[in-house]
Formats: C-alpha cells, structure tokens, sequence
C-alpha cells in the first residue's frame, strides 16, 4: 500500500555546486511550495500552486506556515560517545581526554549501554535536522554495531568507525 504525504511551505533545496554553475542556478526556492514523498521517495516538488491540483484526497498535508523545509544535513565529523560529556569542563586537550574522553568511552565496551546511547544520539541529531554523518564510535566493536543497528532501525544513512 503506497502512503503519500505532501509538505507546504517555504522550500530551499540546492540543484548544483555554485563554483560550477553560479550562485543564481545553484539553488531552487519556493516562498509557497509543495514537496510530495511517497513511501520515503520524493516524488514531485514544486510551487503549491502547480502541485496542488495533482493531490488526490488520501495525500495526507503537513503545511509548515513558519518554518523553512530544507533538505537534511550533513555532519562530517562527530563523535557518538561523547554526546553525555558535551560541555564537560575545558582543561589542556590530554587532561580532557584522561578524565572526560577515555573513562566515557571505556563504557562502550558493554552493548546494552553502547545501544542506549546511539538511540539517543541519532534522536539529536535528526531533531536538528542531520539525516546524514560520518560518525566515530570507540575502539570497541560493541560501538560501532550498536551505532548501525540504531541507524538501520531509523532507515538513515550514516557512516560509521
């Protein structure tokens, strides 16, 4: 069973690298625009009003009226464990590391504690609006495969070592 659902708002999607093409044919945007997804698939996009008429009475609509609808972003490098010692006290980077980093991530050798934190972890990011990342997990294997199994769960592509 297919299930279609339409998004109205404002749209900033991007078409090309401005180096290449210009900054003017490197984005589109839409000030009243129309994404339509079908079963996770982007299926058409456009101005609301080239869209609409198109919309059958089971799409069900999500209007955004204050809001920007961008496409996810992108994270290149970000660390999962370290997500509960975020703004831990600043000292020199190897006393940090001794007695925030390392202790933290000596957890993650436990999957059931490794599993719990990936979930957390990919829920902040997608509620910041990352879809995508190159992710480092610990040293210990139980990290990583907690990591991608979450991310599966979530159907996300990510990155992961």
């Amino acid at each position: 069973m297919s299930q279609t659902t339409a998004y109205r708002g404002e749209i900033l999607h991007f078409l090309d690298d401005p180096s290449v093409v210009g900054l003017d044919d490197s984005y589109e945007y839409f000030a009243d625009g129309l994404l339509i997804v079908e079963n996770g698939l982007v299926r058409g996009l456009a101005a609301y009003s080239e869209l609409a008429p198109s919309l059958s009475g089971d799409v069900e609509l999500i209007h955004y009226e204050n809001g920007l609808i961008v496409p996810g972003f992108i994270d290149t490098h970000v660390h999962y464990p370290q997500i509960e010692m975020m703004a831990s006290h600043g000292e020199q980077l190897l006393e940090w590391l001794t007695n925030y980093t390392f202790p933290t991530e000596m957890k993650f050798s436990e999957s059931a504690y490794a599993s719990e934190i990936a979930k957390f972890f990919l829920n902040q990011l997608l509620s910041n609006g990352t879809t995508t990342a190159l992710v480092f997990g610990t040293v210990h294997r139980q990290s990583v495969d907690a990591f991608f199994s979450a991310a599966q769960e979530k159907n996300l592509r990510m990155i992961c070592g």
